[in-house]
């Protein structure tokens, strides 16, 4: 008999039930999940299955109670017994029981739907992927000098290390090219103002009269404390009227953030750094160091730190009204060229924000921010109509800082509300945004939120969908842990990171049965400290218990990275991911963008134009990885 007693010979039906009833209550419910349970059979709501029950779902495929949290084994007859048989068995019956299992759980993957119905080129393409990341990892990555570690330990180079690290070595592979190339769906986490190469906003801040910079620090260079100085200083931009410099950074009685005019800083600061360039060095206190991440003493407090030390540097660049336009411009030619077909973007909306005419003279308030995006995006369109240049639009998902009191949250959410009556069309949904640990946490909120669900219907708007960050931690059981919970009650259509989820196995049933989908972003919980590598990230634990989620970059300026190098660690960090992978992810991405039906047909067919394009251009290019092997890669 085997290793295996009485494998059930219907298992393979049983599984493709087990997943079309798993795909089935995945689709996004219209209703609050807490509010809308079901028991059978009056089974208490935290109750285990009897085996009895298991075996009811199992061959009957009746719904799931999901007040219970069933396990697998219905899949076989028997549960899989220890090796210490009284018996040997044959090898081969063992080779055949272990294949079995494979495909059984293969049956179960989160790609299973995209795989068992791939067409024939996506099969080759697939073949053909499988053998570049086997090609780049002897052709790129081993031909590497190793690194040393602190006792000189030799590290060979790998895919799945530390991507800052690893950054340089990727952009020279061929699975990035064909991460570049693919066709990515819709981008649905990413923060405005960090989404672009950090030399763009330098760039243009370069050339405008009234940019000044200050820095908390003097960046003289004659005192032995000048190499911390210039490291370790806080750099901040802003458009301000005044008629002369009032400030030198290089003076060393220089104090108070005086400011110093940016086009002055420019010329002087060759003169005190050897001849080195001003917006080369400024570039590169934008990006974060390999060390700032994966220093050993360094912390996810700590990283932040660094991270909220960038994103005060990178709020002056963008704060004037041409580097806001110019920027939103920029963007939309990045999207068209990474591939993305469609985004929802999450700029700041705060009470304070200081978006200035160019001159200095006059702030622009939050209503012409939304204006100006949309007059940019509306002209982007003008200007590509008729062009092969594919991109169905952006929204904008209204954010404000969950560090502010409930007043202030109140004020953003009705102003949320009338911006979504103004520009119905515009408005994808709310969130707050900020470090999870450091603000305050859903709960605060609740009455404003559901106020705000209450006014959303009385004003006929429709659903105003909260995307809420959530999730985005290594604790678990504390108050930032617990933001999944009032996600979850409170009606979120998508949650953004939900790094966490994976300990809470209830809540992520739930959240399935909502059809709740989680917005990845491996390299930014990577560099701000949740995982060391890619690897060990939790999206493929949610993964394979069948959650939905989407890739996203979140602040790709200040990780020098695209969407495409997130798609690339996606599929480096686990050694089966597959193009099915890929596409479901993508697949994803679309089904849960806050689009209309009607929107959502039209990017789904430019979208599958463009997949098939992909297939086309792979094997084109690359089609002798697929003959030039066998069956097994060698």
């Amino acid at each position: 008999m085997g290793i295996f007693c009485s494998i059930n010979q219907n298992g393979p039906e049983i599984a493709e039930k087990v997943q079309a009833e798993s795909l089935q209550r995945q689709v996004p419910q219209p209703v609050n999940p807490i509010l809308s349970r079901r028991r059978t059979s009056g089974a208490p709501a935290d109750s285990q299955p009897s085996s009895k029950m298991v075996r009811k779902i199992a061959y009957r495929a009746e719904p799931y109670d999901w007040d219970t949290v069933v396990p697998l084994d219905h899949i076989i007859d028997h549960k899989l017994e220890t090796a210490g048989l009284p018996h040997a068995p044959r090898v081969d019956d063992y080779q055949k029981g272990r294949e079995e299992l494979k495909r059984r759980e293969a049956s179960l993957g989160f790609e299973w739907k995209c795989a068992s119905r791939a067409s024939a080129k996506e099969q080759r393409v697939n073949r053909i992927l499988q053998r570049l990341k086997r090609h780049d990892e002897e052709e790129v990555y081993a031909k590497e000098q190793p690194r040393h570690g602190v006792t000189g330990q030799s590290h060979q180079r790998f895919a799945g290390d530390h991507f800052l690290s690893n950054k340089a070595l990727i952009d020279r592979t061929k699975v990035f090219k064909l991460a570049r190339r693919a066709p990515k769906g819709a981008h649905l986490h990413i923060h405005f103002n960090a989404c672009l190469q950090p030399n763009v906003l330098l760039q243009i801040a370069s050339e405008m009269d009234q940019m000044y910079i200050t820095s908390d620090v003097p960046l003289h260079t004659t005192d032995e404390e000048h190499p911390k100085r210039s490291t370790r200083c806080r750099i901040q931009f802003s458009i301000i009227d005044i008629k002369a410099s009032k400030g030198n950074l290089f003076d060393p009685g220089y104090k108070d953030r005086a400011p110093m005019k940016f086009k002055e800083f420019i010329k002087e600061f060759p003169r005190h750094y050897h001849g080195a360039d001003a917006l080369e060095w400024l570039q590169e206190k934008l990006v974060f160091r390999e060390d700032e991440a994966h220093d050993l003493p360094q912390t996810v407090s700590g990283a932040w730190e660094e991270f909220n030390a960038r994103t005060q540097m990178m709020k002056g660049l963008f704060n004037y009204e041409r580097a806001y336009r110019e920027y939103t411009r920029r963007c939309l030619e990045d999207f068209v060229s990474d591939n993305i077909q469609y985004a929802e973007i999450r700029p700041n909306f705060m009470d304070t924000n200081q978006v200035w005419t160019d001159d200095g003279t006059r702030k622009i308030d939050n209503v012409g921010i939304m204006e100006m995006i949309i007059q940019e995006v509306e002209r982007f369109q003008r200007e590509k109509k008729g062009s092969d240049t594919y991109f169905a639009g952006l929204k904008v998902i209204y954010c404000c800082p969950r560090s502010y009191p409930r007043e202030k949250v109140a004020n953003g959410l009705a102003e949320c509300l009338r911006f979504k009556k103004r520009w119905p069309g515009w408005i994808a949904g709310f969130d707050l945004v900020g470090e999870e640990g450091k603000g305050r946490p859903l709960s605060t909120f609740v009455p404003e939120f559901l106020q705000f669900q209450k006014d959303c219907a009385a004003a006929g708007v429709g659903e105003i969908p909260f995307l809420f960050h959530c999730g985005e931690t290594l604790e678990s059981g504390s108050e930032t842990d617990d933001n999944l919970l009032d996600a979850l009650l409170l009606g979120s259509r998508r949650i953004g990171h939900g790094f966490s989820l994976s300990r809470h196995p209830y809540l992520m049933e739930r959240m399935k049965k909502a059809g709740v989908c989680v917005e990845l972003c491996p390299i930014s919980n990577e560099v701000l400290g949740l995982t060391p590598r890619v690897g060990g990230h939790a999206m493929y634990s949610m993964l394979a218990n069948n959650v939905h989620c989407t890739v996203s970059s979140d602040n790709g300026t200040l990780f020098n990275s695209t969407l495409s190098h997130d798609f690339y660690q996606s599929m480096i960090g686990k050694s089966d991911m597959t193009l099915f992978g890929w596409k479901q992810l993508i697949e994803w991405s679309l089904e849960h963008a806050c689009m209309s039906p009607a929107e959502h047909q039209d990017v789904r067919r430019a979208w599958e134009v463009r997949w098939e394009r992909f297939l086309d251009e792979t094997l084109e290019e690359f089609g002798a990885f697929d003959s030039d092997f066998d069956d097994k890669g060698n």
